[in-house]
């Protein structure tokens, strides 16, 4: 759904975020070999658990890291979160299965949840935002590359064991296709499964990805159409961005011939396969890129999507897809119907797809995990339908099953402010930040709460002071609390308490708040990375960056 200033990384929150932001998969049969050391003290939140049948590292970061280089043995680092859906999408699709779990005995894996003391600072070096990334390095710490988190356990196994056979990083590949050097087959592998959304700029910037992956495609070898037509995506995903951002990326020739090479792509059964998590999320986006509304083009590009999305779902060339494809393959009929009528009545043959598909998963979906993943595809298929009373029913209903129910809450808080029902709204996002667990997710619910206050109650001056003390009291006593999701946050939050705090009776309270946070900014130590990010909270922007 989308969700209050929260949401998460990438194809998000439906991947959340996905989740944002998503859910990944990949194979030489993997030979026996000495299992990591078994997990004694996990590294996850408290009341949680590390998902079984992997040996998960136990200890401190850098340990694993030094086990990995005296073993000779690779290391695969997961980072997530026990509330987020496509975290849990990944737990009840990955790491559930044989091919993942003997596979984890070639490498040192390690288990890093976004509440555990400092997972945030390792966030910050290892350059990840979005829950989940996965990422695989060499022995001596070099990182191979990142694992997508939308693809079946198949196609997981087989570029983990690509990624694990030749350990060549990707961003060594990337420079010599991108720069006509040698590329083999399996390295554009590598290149069409890595996760570019979870890239951050480490392999490429944001304002490099159009012409590198329009060169990238025009180099990829035609015998691996599926791999190529992945690179595709990501070509016209990036066109697309430069187009919201009010650029033209495409010319009208380059829009034509864009369109041709897609129905092409679209229509062979292999590409669709491999293109699961592009058929069930871009749709809006690429058509709305290559064609106009109202325009036979428009029309052409539909039918031939929709016709894709029938042969993934039906037939005898249908793909294996989990609960949540599922529901995200009606999701996307939905925003297929609603392109060029998005405020239109839906077929209300199509809203009865939506409610039996909704209740044909949730009767049989009964894996915790699974469950969190299945639960919040619902939501957003519901509210993608305009069917909001239906999602408020599934997620009251749920809020006594889940294991992280505060991650509904904000769900219903949107939909209460969607309906005008403001104060509703407020108490669900209370209500989040009181049942949320552990401290990086406690401020960003607590986040979230202070956002909705602003936003709905801004004149309510008492309320903003109270719960602006809460939420910054969230940091007290965490040193490593000032960084990456937490950092990031703290100036969105900021930002939003300058510009609401103008008036003078606001002032006072952006004062009040400015000395709490310093009074929590002086137990840091002296030339800490987050003692600074602490002490920029609610300076203006000048000074702020004098002391960056």
């Amino acid at each position: 759904m989308r969700r209050l200033p929260i949401a998460l990384p990438l194809i998000a929150s439906l991947l959340a975020g996905l989740g944002a932001s998503g859910c990944s998969r990949k194979q030489p049969e993997p030979q026996p070999q000495p299992a990591a050391p078994a997990a004694a003290e996990q590294p996850a939140a408290a009341g949680s658990h590390l998902p079984p049948g992997i040996d998960w590292f136990a200890g401190e970061v850098d340990a694993a890291f030094a086990s990995a280089k005296s073993s000779g043995k690779p290391l695969f680092l997961y980072w997530g979160a026990e509330w987020c859906p496509p975290c849990a999408q990944i737990k009840s699709t990955i790491f559930n299965r044989r091919e993942f779990q003997e596979r984890s005995r070639l490498f040192v894996p390690v288990y890093l949840d976004g509440d555990t003391p400092s997972a945030q600072r390792h966030g910050e070096r290892f350059g990840v935002v979005g829950y989940p990334t996965m990422i695989l390095f060499r022995p001596d710490g070099t990182e191979i590359t990142r694992l997508p988190g939308t693809v079946d356990i198949a196609r997981y196994a087989t570029i983990l064991d690509v990624a694990l056979a030749d350990a060549k990083p990707v961003t060594e590949i990337l420079k010599a296709a991108a720069g006509g050097g040698e590329v083999t087959p399996n390295d554009w592998r590598l290149l069409a499964y890595y996760s570019w959304a979870t890239d951050n700029g480490r392999v490429l910037p944001a304002a490099e990805r159009l012409e590198t992956f329009r060169r990238l495609h025009g180099r990829c070898p035609p015998e691996l159409e599926p791999e190529c037509g992945r690179l595709y995506f990501e070509y016209l995903g990036a066109a697309a961005r430069e187009a919201q951002e009010g650029k033209r990326p495409l010319d009208g020739l380059e829009r034509a011939d864009a369109r041709r090479q897609l129905l092409a792509l679209i229509d062979a059964p292999a590409v669709t396969k491999a293109n699961v998590d592009n058929l069930l999320y871009s749709s809006r986006d690429v058509i709305g890129l290559l064609s106009d509304a109202g325009t036979p083009e428009r029309g052409q590009l539909t039918r031939a999507w929709r016709d894709a999305l029938d042969r993934l779902t039906g037939g005898p060339g249908a793909a294996e897809l989990s609960g949540p494809e599922q529901l995200n393959a009606v999701r996307a009929r939905v925003l297929l119907a609603r392109l060029d009528a998005p405020d239109a009545e839906l077929p209300a043959p199509l809203l009865e797809e939506a409610r039996q598909a909704v209740a044909r998963i949730d009767a049989s979906t009964t894996d915790s995990y699974a469950r969190q993943a299945a639960i919040n595809a619902a939501a957003n298929l519901y509210w993608e339908a305009g069917l909001d009373a239906d999602a408020n029913t599934l997620l009251v209903a749920e809020l006594e099953k889940s294991k992280s129910p505060y991650y509904f809450m904000l769900d219903l808080a949107e939909l209460a402010k969607k309906a005008g029902r403001e104060a509703e709204a407020v108490d669900w996002l209370g209500r989040a930040h009181a049942g949320a667990q552990g401290p990086a997710t406690r401020f960003q619910w607590g986040y979230n709460y202070l956002v909705g206050v602003l936003e709905m109650t801004p004149e309510d001056t008492a309320r903003v002071e109270r719960v602006g003390l809460e939420v910054i009291g969230e940091l007290d006593g965490s040193p490593d609390a000032f960084y990456q999701r937490t950092r990031m946050r703290l100036e969105q939050l900021s930002a939003r308490l300058l510009e609401w705090g103008q008036s003078p009776d606001r002032a006072v309270v952006v004062e009040k708040l400015r000395r709490r946070a310093g009074e929590i900014c002086k137990g840091l130590p002296d030339g800490d990375e987050g003692r600074r990010n602490c002490e920029n909270f609610l300076k203006p922007a000048a000074s702020a960056k004098q002391t960056a």
